[in-house]
């Protein structure tokens, strides 16, 4: 990649080196100049307050880490007082509604991984329900904002959590032979209660998915091939923190004071170690 220290593409990882989940996925498909940067060069940005939605990612991973608890017999009302009111409120949310209580057996944070093409494809499911002839996927969603269907429809994980689970399915403990038609995904938003998105899944989505999965897997070995081609400068690039390294410039909406020389800082210029802070 031009213009980039030999020094740091030898960090890089290779395609085989990378867990592929829905969002890995989804980067790609947005980016594939971006997505080597966090997948195979595991670039950070050391200002962290740069990031507008720090408070609401950590509010929605409080509120997961409520379900699970719950969902794995846990006591969760002593934990609830030191917790955002936000989280507070969306806890009752969650308890009025049918998920508090299940039908069937429940895992949670279930994770599945599966070899396809030569990648390793993985997902987290938040919540797996089993119970007779049903495999019920269910991921809580706490984004203000809820996607149309046909958005929805789309999404990586729409597509990778059944077709994933497809794949483990003789591993789980059914009591009756499985079929794809048995596995219905629910993306619930707690700040949207009655408006859940729902798919049933059948074989023949199965087979488009899996067509679908391997086209994209194939497009990413040609893109490794062209050593991971950045886009023209526009709109998605102005606001990209690693605008500096494709186009020379400085990404918008970001104060001054908040911004780090990390990309050409003097270390790197002096062929000194690249500090591990930045590193995953």
């Amino acid at each position: 990649m031009s213009g980039i220290p030999s020094a740091l593409c030898s960090l890089r990882l290779g395609l085989e080196q990378v867990n592929l989940s829905a969002s890995a996925l989804s980067l790609l498909d947005y980016c594939p100049r971006l997505f080597c940067y966090v997948y195979l060069e595991r670039l950070l940005w050391p200002a962290a307050n740069a990031f507008e939605h720090e408070a609401e990612q950590r509010r929605g991973q409080q509120f997961h880490r409520l379900v699970e608890w719950y969902s794995r017999g846990r006591q969760v009302e002593p934990r609830l007082s030191g917790l955002d009111e936000t989280v507070r409120q969306w806890w009752q949310v969650f308890l009025a509604s049918p998920h508090a209580h299940p039908q069937g057996r429940v895992l949670a944070e279930l994770p599945l991984w599966q070899r396809i093409e030569g990648f390793n494809l993985t997902a987290r499911l938040d919540r797996l329900v089993i119970a007779p002839g049903s495999l019920q996927i269910v991921d809580w969603k706490t984004e203000r904002q809820r996607p149309p269907d046909e958005q929805l429809a789309q999404d990586w994980q729409v597509r990778l959590y059944p077709l994933l689970l497809c794949g483990v399915a003789d591993q789980l403990p059914l009591e009756v032979p499985f079929q794809p038609e048995q596995v219905q995904l629910t993306f619930w938003y707690v700040q949207h209660p009655q408006q859940p998105f729902q798919l049933r899944y059948s074989a023949a989505a199965y087979k488009r998915d899996l067509a679908h999965l391997k086209a994209t897997l194939a497009r990413l070995r040609q893109l490794e091939a062209q050593d991971f081609p950045g886009i023209p400068y526009g709109e998605r690039c102005a606001s990209c923190l690693f605008c500096s390294r494709c186009h020379g410039l400085m990404p918008q909406g970001i104060p001054a004071q908040d911004l780090t020389d990390w990309v050409w800082g003097a270390q790197e210029q002096a062929g000194e170690e690249t500090p591990e802070a930045e590193w995953l």
